[in-house]
């Protein structure tokens, strides 16, 4: 019994160790406090995803510019 506590122990602290990541992650991206509030994590990582993406599109656009 003692080991089951330690994995549900060990599984909590992987999950708030994700959320902590996710809220930090969150917090960088460019929309208002109140509108990162409302989203849930799932919403979140998929907003986090797309705003990367179209960072690094919109970089390697740029760099292309500079190059040219």
């Amino acid at each position: 019994m003692v080991s089951h506590r330690s994995t549900k122990g060990a599984s909590k602290a992987r999950r708030d160790h994700i959320n902590h990541e996710i809220r930090n992650m969150r917090s960088l991206l460019p929309i208002s406090q109140e509108d990162q509030e409302r989203l849930s994590y799932l919403h979140s990582m998929a907003a986090i995803c797309t705003y990367i993406r179209k960072s690094v599109l919109f970089q390697g656009e740029f760099c292309k510019l500079i190059v040219s």
